[in-house]
Parts: C-alpha cells; sequence; structure tokens
C-alpha cells in the first residue's frame, strides 16, 4: 500500500470516530497515519506483511497512549463524582426531610418537598402533616420515607 491509501485509511478511520459510539477508532486512525508517514519517508519497507506489523505496533502504541491520557483526565476530574445525581432529581432528595400531604394508606402517601407533591411509600401508618426523611427512590420517583 502506498502512503496515500495509509493516509486515506487513517483519516477514513478519525472520520468514522465521529459516527460510532466510544472512542476507540481515532487511535487506529493515528496510527494509520504514522504508517502513512513512515511509508512516505522510506522508513517503512513498502511490503505489505511490514507495513501491518508497523501498523499494529503503532496500533498498541496509540491505544496505550490513549488509555494513559483517559485515566490521567479521569483523575483530575474526580471532582466530577461529587455530581453523580446531577441529572436524577428524586436521587438529590434523599436525607431531606419532607411534610407528607395525605395519610398513609396500604403503605402509600404524598409528600410536599419545595413546590412539588411527590409519591411516597412506607412501613409505618403515618398522618397528614408530619415530618418524614427521605430515605431512597424506587422506581426513579417514588420516594420511600420514614417518621422523622
Amino acid at each position: 500500500m502506498s502512503y496515500l491509501e495509509w493516509s486515506a485509511l487513517g483519516l477514513i478511520l478519525i472520520l468514522f470516530e465521529l459516527f460510532v459510539p466510544g472512542v476507540y477508532l481515532i487511535w487506529f486512525g493515528i496510527a494509520a497515519l504514522a504508517v502513512s508517514w513512515g511509508v512516505y519517508m522510506v522508513l517503512i519497507p513498502d511490503t505489505v506483511t511490514m507495513q501491518l506489523v508497523a501498523f499494529s505496533v503503532f496500533s498498541c502504541l496509540a491505544t496505550l497512549s490513549g488509555m494513559y491520557l483517559y485515566k490521567k483526565a479521569e483523575n483530575h476530574f474526580k471532582g466530577v463524582k461529587d455530581y453523580k445525581n446531577l441529572n436524577d432529581l428524586a436521587a438529590q432528595y434523599v436525607g431531606q426531610v419532607a411534610t407528607l400531604t395525605q395519610d398513609t394508606v396500604d403503605g402509600k402517601s404524598k409528600v410536599k418537598v419545595g413546590d412539588s407533591v411527590w409519591l411516597a411509600v412506607t412501613n409505618e401508618d403515618l398522618k397528614a402533616g408530619e415530618k418524614v426523611l427521605i430515605t431512597g427512590v424506587e422506581k426513579g420517583l417514588i420516594f420511600i420515607v420514614t417518621r422523622k
């Protein structure tokens, strides 16, 4: 393969990265561009076998460097774990105190949190107006509560 074919392969792999979930094709694209540069500069012989061996080596090096960069970025952004419930509104209320808006019937009730009313379940008989502690979330939108 000529250096132009390796360049085209590298650019196609990098372009596919835009359409494929995950981040792995870019490293193979970079490896193909490295082989292209090596063939162009006559550092890699013009045999297909040597080019494939060089592509394999460059792919491993590019992938390992990508893993190193992602690990470094992950360690740099450890504060992101503080916002694990960012898009889960119900989970953000766990640990807060709310007020029951109606009596418990068959373990089900409603609680007022802020300016909205949420469904709630409990194992206790509670009366409207009691303060309850939100201890968990069931099915993503039903609070599990206990007496405060």
